[in-house]
């Protein structure tokens, strides 16, 4: 069953948990797979664990991770002070004070407000237990993720199977026509050259000539076979596991190609119009088709 790269998926820890997690996944479609992640500061060394975790379940898609943490046990927290760059901001604060003729200004209260002098940190053994808390939640976000990106590949299947069944309906209607295109061409090139000739006799086989070439010009026998070929391959595809997305955007260039050519040699109004009536179902299928894992 195919996947749609469409979904969201939520999840959190049992509240009392030491470490409570939150995660969230959105994900929409894109070429490859891109995953954007948002976690604390504090346990951002997960971040690669995260990934990989991820990359095992998902093929393809723009997918914004953000995962929120609380920590209840506050010894596990290390504030840690950066002793050079509290001394480069307090050498560069006495700087000012001496060009400024200021003297007795509250430095510590001014250092305070500098980014980066303090920083929050985990201990490595810490951050094992947090990745065996946060675990479980991301899995149960992914789950939900994947189910609702399943259920909208169900709704892309409905959608997509009467549209290639209406490119097969027409696709016949191309085939019932294309015998009567020749016979109606010899018919209006006779008509014409006794328009034309008058009572002048018309070289039969001439005729017969320059039908042949017609029929052999407009023959779009070979494009109907790979037509066919083409949908049913679409068709067989939707059934595989596995990412199909690519596969199945390939098959649609495929079926473009072969009806373009079928409108471009046909030389018929009525084929000319089923054309149309093809490229236009083809053109949602395609549009669906770029939702699709």
């Amino acid at each position: 069953m195919i996947k749609s790269m469409t979904g969201y998926g939520q999840a959190e820890s049992v509240p009392g948990e030491k470490n409570y997690f939150k995660v969230e996944l959105r994900s929409v479609n894109h070429r490859y797979l891109d995953i954007n992640i948002r976690m604390p500061r504090e346990i951002q060394a997960l971040e690669e664990k995260v990934r990989r975790r991820l990359q095992q379940v998902l093929s393809r898609g723009r997918v914004e991770v953000n995962i929120t943490w609380n920590a209840e046990d506050a010894e596990a927290v290390n504030v840690v002070l950066d002793r050079k760059l509290l001394f480069a901001y307090r050498k560069a604060l006495a700087e000012m004070q001496d060009i400024c003729g200021v003297k007795d200004a509250p430095v510590l209260e001014i250092l305070t407000r500098f980014p980066d002098l303090l920083r929050v940190e985990k201990a490595e053994t810490e951050l094992d237990k947090i990745w065996s808390d946060l675990l479980p939640v991301l899995d149960a976000a992914s789950a939900k993720l994947q189910q609702q990106r399943l259920e909208e590949g169900a709704r892309l299947e409905a959608d997509l199977l009467p549209r290639l069944q209406l490119v097969a309906d027409f696709s016949r209607q191309v085939e019932e026509r294309a015998p009567l295109i020749v016979a109606e061409y010899r018919k209006k090139l006779a008509e014409r050259l006794h328009e034309f000739l008058a009572q002048a006799e018309i070289d039969s086989s001439r005729l017969l000539m320059e039908a042949a070439i017609f029929a052999d010009r407009c023959n779009v026998t070979e494009e109907l076979v790979r037509l066919g070929s083409h949908l049913t391959a679409f068709k067989a595809t939707l059934q595989e596991k596995g990412p199909v997305g690519r596969k199945l955007d390939f098959l649609t260039q495929e079926l473009f190609r072969e009806v373009n050519t079928i409108g471009s040699k046909a030389n018929d109004y009525e084929v000319a119009r089923l054309v149309v009536e093809m490229k236009s179902e083809l053109e949602k299928i395609r549009e669906q088709v770029q939702n699709i894992e």
